[in-house]
């Protein structure tokens, strides 16, 4: 599906550019804050300034100066699960724009534990995000001209979500280059995590490009062949 893919370092954050053979492109800003080295995401296409955003963690001003910078007008927050270096960002982006915010409805209990796990780390909460609309039993959203497909992951949380545009899938704690998520916190099961990848590596084409909650983008064609975790799966 990808037809050419590249990478631009700048200072605050990574962008990467996929150019598809429908000529449609897509710019990701791929920004990574806060003390557990978070990876959030700026989505838009490359004439249409329109934006939405995955996962906001940390250090909203670096958002808003990402997104000005580059003239983009925010549509959305969509997050793949509520932990709290997924979700500090959420309410000041918000209130700067707002803009609404969706998450499934199984991570209602993450989220309102935010407070409290901002505390245990150390770190000042934000208000508790606002949520605008929990996902159900959607398999896909519009936002703008952006039709984004939700691909239910439980394991690491227990209303984890991935999502694809395109030749991209964003897929916050459930899968990492060369690992997955945890499971050792309230509300994970490895079991259910192993069935979420199980689904992930029959339905989604081998070379779409993976952008996870931390570390490194990979594919999924490159950890079916090398992640310990995924190479029984096959």
């Amino acid at each position: 599906m990808v037809f050419i893919s590249a990478l631009i370092r700048r200072q605050d954050y990574v962008l990467i550019r996929t150019i598809f053979r429908l000529h449609l492109i897509i710019n990701i800003h791929k920004i990574t804050a806060g003390p557990f080295q978070e990876n959030g995401y700026i989505v838009h296409g490359e004439e249409n300034k329109n934006c939405f955003l995955i996962d906001p963690g940390d250090n909203p001003e670096l958002y808003i100066k990402t997104i000005e910078t580059n003239g983009l007008t925010p549509l959305a927050i969509i997050n793949t699960h509520g932990h709290i270096d997924h979700i500090h960002a959420v309410q000041p982006i918000k209130d700067h724009y707002s803009i609404p915010f969706y998450i499934q409805d199984n991570e209602k209990m993450i989220v309102d534990h935010y407070p409290n796990g901002c505390l245990m780390y150390g770190m000042i909460p934000n208000k508790i995000p606002e949520v605008d609309h929990w996902f159900t039993n959607e398999t896909e959203i519009e936002i703008g001209e952006y039709k984004i497909d939700i691909i239910r992951t439980p394991g690491h949380t227990p209303g984890g979500n991935c999502y694809l545009l395109n030749g991209d899938i964003f897929t916050g704690d459930t899968l990492f280059r060369g690992s997955i998520g945890r499971t050792d916190f309230p509300g994970g099961n490895y079991q259910t995590l192993m069935n979420s990848l199980q689904k992930l590596i029959n339905e989604i084409p081998p070379g779409t490009r993976v952008h996870s909650g931390h570390g490194y983008s990979t594919t999924i064609k490159e950890e079916i062949s090398s992640n310990p975790f995924l190479v029984d799966l096959k």
